[in-house]
This record gives structure tokens, C-alpha cells and sequence, in this order.
């Protein structure tokens, strides 16, 4: 059954945000790692900081210790 925006409750609709911006994040985050492992510079390598926070970043992601949208939310707000 399809809904129009003004029959969705307060929590569906914020369901559908979050899941539209993770979706756009998970997307922004395979182009990111795309344009950056085909980065050509003339030492071919990034910056060793830059490298290990991103590698810090996958890590965390593939763990499953993401951070979903509600979760952020609260956090900036206290």
C-alpha cells in the first residue's frame, strides 16, 4: 500500500529519511574509496595519517559500528 507524505506517521517518515541518506552516505562512501584507490599521484601512496583513519573508518563500517542517523541526532544534540 502506497502512502502519500501528509498519511505518513511522524516515525515512517523519518524511517524513509534515514534510510534514503544512509543509502546516499553507503554510495558517497564506494565513490569516495573508488576516486581514491585510483588516486594518481607520483608517489602512488595517501598521506600514512590519511590512510589510517580511513583504513580505521572501513574497519569500523565492515564491523557493523556505524553510527545510524537517530543515534547521531541525539548525540549532537546534548
Amino acid at each position: 500500500m502506497n502512502k502519500t507524505l501528509n498519511q505518513l506517521s511522524t516515525n515512517e517518515f523519518e524511517s524513509l529519511v534515514e534510510r534514503a541518506v544512509d543509502k546516499r552516505l553507503e554510495v558517497w562512501m564506494t565513490q569516495l574509496m573508488d576516486a581514491l584507490t585510483s588516486i594518481d599521484e607520483p608517489s602512488g601512496e595517501l598521506h600514512p595519517e590519511f590512510a589510517e583513519s580511513l583504513q580505521k573508518a572501513i574497519k569500523q563500517s565492515e564491523n557493523g559500528e556505524g553510527m545510524d542517523l537517530k543515534s547521531f541526532r541525539k548525540e549532537i544534540e546534548e
